[in-house]
């Protein structure tokens, strides 16, 4: 462990310099020593492939209905099969809400 002595204007450094260096800085303070902390990338936090991949799909289903939502409420057809059944329903408190839902449900991959 290195000891870091710091100039008198400053009494203790704490943090990294940047995103991705690998060392901190931090200050004990029962003994009021600086001190530093390295990582390494095998102690840095796991994710999961399958998770990420997983989000990244939701990420991009939900990109395309939010995209194809004002256009279905452009559509004249959809927009009163739509409204009649927001009206029947309780669920959404929004038109805007049950129709992205009715695009959710369709959306196929």
């Amino acid at each position: 462990m290195a000891k870091i002595r710091t100039i008198r204007p400053i009494e203790s450094i704490s943090g990294k310099l940047k995103k991705k260096d690998q060392v901190g800085f931090a200050l004990r303070k029962a003994t009021k020593n600086n001190f530093t902390v390295t990582r390494d990338d095998w102690s840095m936090k796991y994710t999961d492939p399958a998770k990420a991949q997983a989000a990244r799909v939701r990420g991009a289903k939900f990109k395309s209905v939010a995209q194809a939502v004002p256009e279905r409420l452009q559509n004249p057809t959809y927009r009163t099969m739509d409204e009649q059944g927001f009206h029947n329903q309780t669920k959404y408190s929004t038109l805007r809400g049950y129709v992205f839902r009715k695009c959710w449900d369709a959306y196929e991959d």
